[in-house]
């Protein structure tokens, strides 16, 4: 980020309340050690801002990098160049930089502001997926029955079995397990939602529930940044789109 870049930042986010994520000129480089320090090169200088009530679609080809910008974003990797601010009322700046914050830092945005969803359920076996859908509200301070009834309303609106329910989704099927993935993505009302490929293993019908969903967040006045696999629902959700190409080499030797 240039000195201008992180003046403007400085200011960005208490000039304008709208304002949920600045990312400038991001980039990010994966280095193989086991492969004489080859390294890929993976996002080259994507900016964006992004405001409430706003759904960003990440459009471009394969290789192009969306998956890994939105990673970038949630923190799960540490952008190699450029900067990531995610509003944080808590602080005086209203913001904090994402991609230099500690990890006690990230871990508090992403209770309270930052909402992350992927199409594959990564959770701890044996618990069950109510319970699952529930514990964002719950470490949130929210009443553990008004949590557990506002999971059963979510879960019932996506089709998942009420059967289901009380067991543990690692038998469920690739649709049944995004969408409890997306249930627990969505509970809390983050004001920020990251979206990668939720809708990937739905059919058609589930499909638009969960373009509903998502329709419903933004004019609640979430901002999202999402990906998506299929055209109608990138043009369901999208208020605009980011054009993502693949870097020029995307691999480097030494």
């Amino acid at each position: 980020m240039t000195t201008t870049d992180t003046a403007a930042t400085g200011r960005a986010f208490i000039d304008n309340d709208a304002l949920m994520l600045r990312a400038r000129h991001v980039s990010k480089r994966f280095t193989l050690h086991a492969q004489g320090g080859a390294s890929i090169v993976a996002l080259t200088g994507v900016s964006l801002d992004v405001e409430r009530g706003e759904c960003i679609v990440l459009a471009g080809p394969s290789g192009a990098g969306k998956s890994t910008f939105l990673r970038c974003l949630y923190g799960n990797y540490r952008a190699t160049g450029g900067a990531i601010a995610i509003r944080d009322d808590t602080r005086a700046e209203r913001h904090v930089r994402i991609d230099g914050a500690e990890p006690h830092d990230v871990i508090a945005l992403r209770r309270s502001v930052v909402g992350y969803v992927s199409q594959f359920l990564r959770v701890i076996p044996r618990v069950p997926a109510l319970t699952l859908v529930a514990e964002p509200l719950v470490s949130r301070g929210v009443d553990e029955l008004d949590a557990r009834e506002r999971a059963a309303a979510l879960l019932a609106r996506l089709n998942v079995p009420r059967r289901l329910w009380e067991l543990a989704p690692a038998t469920f099927s690739g649709g049944e397990q995004q969408r409890v993935n997306i249930a627990r993505g969505l509970i809390a009302g983050h004001p920020l939602l990251l979206l990668d490929e939720p809708t990937a293993s739905l059919d058609a019908h589930n499909r638009d529930i969960v373009a509903e969903l998502i329709e419903e967040a933004r004019q609640r006045g979430a901002a999202i940044v999402g990906i998506f696999h299929d055209e109608a629902t990138r043009a369901n959700v999208a208020t605009r789109r980011l054009e993502l190409s693949a870097p020029a080499a995307a691999l480097q030797t030494h």
